[in-house]
């Protein structure tokens, strides 16, 4: 076990621990690991057992039936996912709660060792404790104390269940949250350690080769090498911009789009040609000028080059006869100008761009995934902020074009379009898709 497992642990008894001193009832936490339940117990939770389960685990038997019997029932409540007043083998309840945390269930409470303050309840206790009479051989002195001792136990009524039903999931559904999204920056953690590594080792590998080859190089060689080298340093400062929290102070000025749009193609030209894939850019207008816009040059600089950066990196290889383009080209508008970056290769779902869920923190589209490609989940969320805050839009598409997979999955033309106002307004939003027709 992990240190971090460890002290998670140990919050979770201290946790059980301060449930158990309140309420007087013993309580357990399942979580399932592959097959089977794990159970946690805190010592001051098993010291909360009632003198008859205790009377019971003392018995030949009596420990093995309870510990196999409180993993039946916490399992069948981890795969069941609801809340369950369960009957223990012995004949007192116990009260299953699910933990749910984005919409699943990842642990059970097992609480109480209590009787119920209903006749019919206390039926059938009764008749659960002749089985296990039966069960364990008990003879009849034995038998008469583990009746006594069952009658005595703790009782409650449905109204205080109800009660300890509702508060007790809140806490641990609050604990759960945090270890939640500590997996989840672990995670992405992971994901952009990789992709900087791969990088880095493409950048060390490209000043190795020019290192060995330098006395052979020509001019334009030499230029051609160490332009590939800017480029790569540069993919990777668009991983750590995209890594930081702050994107830091806009500062908005009329600027020519054409130059950052051919900045991005430069930078991952070479990724690209790597891929035997070209990116092609075509801003012409019907006088032949370039687009003039109100921009703040440094964040939508980024912000393309994490678009222009997906749309090459999800791009499905060249086949033969079949050459593979990303597209880019704008068309003005009449309060906006869009830019529209269009790609052949793995798509996105439906239900993930009506959701939005392509443009949250971290995400990764479903399909994607057993894709070899690196990626931290942050380009989409980056430059959805970026577009944000030019009072801009972002719209995506994907189209399923043939429903027979190749060795990179089922193909889909894919476009992101991003509509920019010429100016910036103080007051207002831009104007949007609609404005922005040919």
């Amino acid at each position: 076990m992990t240190q971090m497992l460890a002290h998670r642990e140990d919050a979770q008894k201290a946790w059980l621990d301060l449930f158990a001193s309140i309420t007087g009832l013993p309580i357990g936490l399942f979580e399932m690991h592959g097959r089977e339940p794990l159970g946690i117990f805190s010592q001051g939770s098993l010291s909360k057992f009632e003198p008859h389960c205790q009377l019971i685990r003392s018995l030949p038997g009596g420990l093995a039936a309870c510990e196999t019997d409180h993993c039946l029932r916490a399992r069948r409540a981890l795969l069941q996912h609801g809340n369950e007043l369960t009957l223990c083998h012995a004949g007192l309840y116990n009260e299953a709660v699910p933990v749910w945390v984005r919409g699943e269930v990842r642990a059970v409470l097992l609480y109480g060792e209590m009787q119920i303050d209903d006749q019919e309840y206390q039926r059938r206790s009764l008749e659960q404790h002749e089985k296990a009479v039966a069960r364990l051989a008990l003879d009849e002195d034995q038998a008469a104390q583990v009746r006594a001792l069952l009658l005595q136990a703790k009782s409650y009524t449905p109204d205080n269940l109800q009660q300890l039903r509702i508060t007790l999931p809140k806490v641990e559904q609050w604990f759960y949250g945090f270890i939640d999204q500590e997996e989840l920056l672990e995670q992405h953690l992971e994901k952009v350690s990789h992709e900087l590594q791969t990088r880095l080792q493409a950048v060390i590998a490209r000043a190795e080769n020019m290192m060995l080859e330098a006395r052979d190089l020509s001019s334009e060689e030499v230029f051609r090498g160490t332009n590939d080298l800017l480029s790569a340093a540069e993919a990777m400062g668009t991983v750590v911009q995209n890594l930081r929290q702050s994107v830091g102070e806009y500062h908005f000025q009329k600027e020519r789009i054409a130059p950052l749009l051919y900045e991005a193609k430069r930078i991952y030209e070479t990724e690209a040609k790597g891929r035997g894939i070209s990116i092609r850019i075509d801003l012409a207008s019907a006088d032949g000028s370039t687009p003039v816009l109100e921009v703040s040059r440094y964040h939508l600089q980024n912000a393309l080059n994490n678009l222009v950066h997906n749309a090459v990196k999800y791009s499905f290889r060249p086949r033969s006869g079949r050459p593979r383009t990303v597209n880019i080209w704008g068309r003005p508008g009449k309060g906006c100008y869009a830019i529209t970056i269009e790609n052949y290769g793995v798509g996105i779902l439906p239900e993930e761009i009506a959701s939005g869920d392509i443009f949250a923190d971290g995400y990764q589209g479903k399909l994607t995934q057993g894709e070899y490609r690196t990626g931290s989940g942050k380009g989409l969320y980056f430059a959805k902020r970026v577009i944000d805050r030019h009072r801009g839009r972002i719209k995506a598409s994907s189209r399923l074009m043939s429903d027979e997979a190749d060795r990179e999955g089922q193909p889909h033309l894919n476009q992101f379009t991003i509509y920019l106002p010429y100016e910036q307004s103080k007051e207002g939003s831009a104007g949007g898709e609609d404005d922005c027709m040919d």
